[in-house]
């Protein structure tokens, strides 16, 4: 397919915002219990202090939600695209685009909600 024809698609912007909200929503909630379960692990000592300083955690900790929510969308876009369904496959990339900005600010609308 031409990228002339998939830009003449129709989008639903509806579900695009149902999408992302939810979807952002879900990674604010990964990123919660990502920190109750490295608490739980290794409680609030100096040795979870260090634990927490490493770089391999510090990666795991920031984008693990993002990267899982991404795959699963990408998985979705994979499909539909499979099977010619256009639309759905476009709204699941402008979700993407839309969560990766989001969460590009992730921090700041942290800030505001907590």
């Amino acid at each position: 397919m031409n990228i002339s024809k998939l830009a003449k698609q129709k989008t639903e912007y509806k579900n695009i915002a149902i999408n992302s909200a939810f979807l952002f929503a879900i990674i604010i909630l990964l990123f919660v219990i990502e920190i109750f379960v490295f608490w739980g692990i290794y409680g609030e000592g100096a040795t979870a202090s260090r634990i927490s300083e490493l770089w391999y955690v510090e990666i795991i900790l920031d984008y693990f939600p993002i990267v899982l929510i991404g795959g699963y969308l990408m998985f979705k876009t994979y499909k539909n695209y499979k099977s010619q369904k256009y639309v759905e496959s476009e709204t699941n990339i402008i979700t993407l685009v839309i969560l990766i900005l989001l969460f590009l600010i992730r921090n700041d609308i942290q800030q505001l909600i907590f």
